[in-house]
């Protein structure tokens, strides 16, 4: 069974949706090994391309700063990652 192409510059939404089937799928444990190992793949592909989707919108994020003396005066600034706990 030939590996379905995967459209690299599918919404967000879309690959989303298409790697949560796969895992669906895949957690479900009736598939064959063959079909199992292509939906491994196809939801390793997908969930990079949603990852990079993510890096792209949260470089684009910023944060709307408006200064508690006058509410005229506002900024942006660079969006900030909360520290990660491990």
């Amino acid at each position: 069974m030939a590996a379905k192409k995967i459209n690299k510059n599918m919404k967000f939404e879309e690959a989303l949706a298409e790697l949560e089937a796969a895992v669906e799928k895949l957690e479900s444990g009736d598939l064959p090994l063959e079909e199992a190992i292509e939906e491994f793949q196809k939801g390793t592909e997908l969930s990079r391309i949603c990852m990079e989707k993510l890096k792209v919108a949260k470089a684009a994020v910023q944060k709307l700063v408006v200064s508690p003396v006058n509410d005229d005066n506002f900024h942006t600034e660079e969006f900030e990652e909360p520290d990660e706990e491990e």
